[in-house]
């Protein structure tokens, strides 16, 4: 195996703590709120098993086969970050509403501050300022 590879393999399993962690917590979560779903070995633990396999095999093959690192160094990676932070941000309001059955207005305003706060937040510490970045 080549350095490059070892390297590869070495931090995308390092990150994978994250898919697998996300993973059991998250099916968790839709097997419970869904009825035709059945709370099973193969799903409480195959999914997320399933899920973080996908992900990881994916992250190094995208990895090797681009030659890039994937992280987040230049500008555009973040703004990469916040795009990823609002669809998160939607996501979790779309469950809130749908699944919870709170009041969209309540929930929209509170991802909209959500939102400006942490943009504000990058803006105030410099994180968009390509000075702070370093250009690859």
């Amino acid at each position: 195996m080549n350095a490059r590879l070892d390297r590869i393999l070495r931090e995308e399993l390092l990150r994978s703590v994250a898919w697998i962690g996300l993973g059991l917590v998250g099916w968790a979560t839709v097997v419970d709120g869904l009825a035709w779903l059945d709370a099973s070995v193969s799903t409480v633990f195959g999914l997320p098993v399933l899920t973080w396999a996908v992900l990881t095999a994916g992250t190094i093959s995208v990895r090797y086969a681009s030659g890039a690192d994937l992280q987040m160094q230049t500008q555009r990676y973040s703004w990469t970050s916040v795009a990823t932070g609002l669809a998160l941000n939607s996501l979790a309001a779309a469950y809130l509403v749908v699944i919870e059955g709170l009041g969209v207005l309540p929930v929209g305003v509170a991802c909209v501050a959500i939102t400006a706060v942490t943009v504000g937040w990058y803006w105030y510490i410099g994180w968009f300022a390509p000075t702070k970045l370093s250009v690859q």
